[in-house]
């Protein structure tokens, strides 16, 4: 029996690694959803990714084709991505930590 056969009749650690894999992707959707409220505005693309990704990992593997569950993981990555590449070229400059004037 090799490992796949293996990982095919026990599914716990696909299954632990699909419950970890949500929890970073809600935890990174929160913390982009922080920032965009504090007025960094591209990031609500992360947001939108990371609903995408979400979207096709958990509600596609059992309702959406193999194609359709693909597309929307791999929009929300693309998502997430180009919002933090967005705020590193257009963001607010960073400020130097002495230099700030009350």
């Amino acid at each position: 029996m090799t490992f796949l056969d293996a990982a095919s009749q026990h599914p716990l650690l696909p299954t632990f690694a699909l419950i970890a894999l949500t929890y970073l992707s809600c935890l990174g959707a929160v913390l982009a959803a922080q920032l965009a409220w504090r007025g960094r505005t591209a990031y609500w693309l992360a947001v939108l990714g990371a609903f995408l990704f979400l979207l096709g990992a958990l509600w596609g593997r059992g309702f959406l084709s193999g194609g359709a569950s693909f597309t929307f993981v791999s929009v929300g990555i693309v998502l997430a991505v180009f919002a933090v590449a967005l705020d590193l070229i257009f963001g607010p400059p960073f400020s130097q930590p002495g230099a700030e004037i009350r």
